[in-house]
């Protein structure tokens, strides 16, 4: 018995395809009116090196950073003890001064004569600094500059990093610090040995083996 409904044909599949294809062109052109997203991109072999290749760069260049940040903050700590260590021997020689009357000469061993166990001024009570009867050289493996002056405290430094005098990495003591022993004599009262002062120039002995 017949219903009165007319059946329907089923579409071909080629058509099918065609119809599919119209209707997603159709989808991603009204999106790109909308400004809701951009054309869809192949993403191929190259694509992926490409990607490879900037994530590689990316790190490197973090590494880099990093080891940057490592080496000045290297530096830093040298040229802090580079600092501490002018400064005590600035006072040091101001403490050598306020007993003998004068700065170490050459003659007298120049900054060596504030490790030295004797020493030709009666007024002498060393030693100051040092160890072993000699300054230890600064962070760098160099020797402090000491130069005495006709009038005024002599010129002491650490040539820095770079090794070279005249530049901005050079490391000199605060002039007060020559003074301070004459400003506050109350150090008197209480002299000790330098070794027992903790002086950073000081390293401690080794246990003999």
């Amino acid at each position: 018995m017949e219903t009165g409904k007319k059946k329907i044909s089923p579409m071909p599949a080629a058509k099918r395809a065609l119809k599919k294809k119209a209707i997603a062109r159709e989808f991603e052109r009204k999106r790109r009116e909308l400004g809701l997203n951009a054309p869809t991109v192949k993403r191929g072999l190259g694509f992926y090196l490409i990607l490879m290749v900037g994530m590689a760069l990316i790190a490197s260049l973090v590494f880099k950073q990093a080891g940057m940040v490592e080496k000045r903050k290297s530096v830093n700590t040298k040229q802090l003890f580079a600092q501490r260590s002018v400064d005590a021997l600035a006072e040091a020689l101001g403490r050598y001064r306020f007993h003998c009357g004068c700065y170490p000469t050459a003659e007298d061993g120049g900054l060596d004569a504030l490790a030295a166990k004797t020493s030709r001024y009666p007024g002498w009570l060393g030693p100051y600094a040092g160890s072993w009867g000699t300054i230890i050289p600064d962070p760098w493996k160099r020797p402090y500059i000491y130069e005495p002056q006709t009038n005024g405290p002599p010129v002491v430094l650490s040539l820095g990093a770079d090794g070279v005098r005249g530049t901005a990495d050079d490391v000199m003591p605060d002039p007060a610090l020559f003074e301070k022993p004459f400003a506050d004599p109350s150090w008197t009262n209480d002299w000790v040995h330098f070794s027992k002062r903790g002086i950073i120039l000081v390293p401690k002995k080794q246990v003999e083996k």
